[in-house]
């Protein structure tokens, strides 16, 4: 299969991943905010979501250290990721709190579609990333060949 401007399966999966995955939180953290009021019983789970999130997110930051910002930091790529792990984390496990997601209704369908759409919109966005820095790399050894062609000749 031909990959063209270097983009591949498993980077689409990753980016729409990623996308649906952050389309996702704003709904969880309404869900977070209202559970209070609809179950409050229901925040017990927000330390462990904290937690888990945080080792979630550095397992990414190990994982992605040759990927995502090669140079950086140890310490500060783990500090990072388990920030980042623990922010997001919550949204996601309380989406299920989120009003009218638990009967069907077209507040879980509405969730679920702009997710979705987070998901293509990630995925767009990584294609015309990889794309655009084909294009500039061809641009940069096309001109440094010219540039080489026309010393050889003086």
């Amino acid at each position: 299969m031909s990959i063209r401007y270097g983009v591949t399966i498993p980077g689409l999966v990753l980016a729409g991943g990623t996308g649906a995955y952050l389309g996702i939180q704003p709904f969880g953290y309404i869900g977070l905010l209202v559970t209070p009021f609809t179950d409050p019983a229901g925040l017990l789970a927000l330390p462990g979501a904290l937690l888990f999130g945080a080792l979630i997110g550095c397992v990414v930051a190990y994982l992605s250290r040759h990927r995502v910002k090669p140079k950086l930091d140890r310490a500060k790529r783990y500090r990072l990721g388990a920030i980042l792990g623990a922010v997001t984390l919550p949204g996601y496990v309380f989406v299920g709190h989120f009003p009218g997601a638990e009967d069907g209704g077209t507040a879980g369908h509405w969730a679920v579609g702009i997710a979705f759409c987070c998901g293509i919109a990630s995925m767009i966005a990584y294609y015309q990333r990889r794309k655009r820095l084909v294009l500039a790399q061809r641009a940069r050894r096309l001109a440094q060949q010219q540039a080489d062609r026309q010393s050889a000749t003086r």
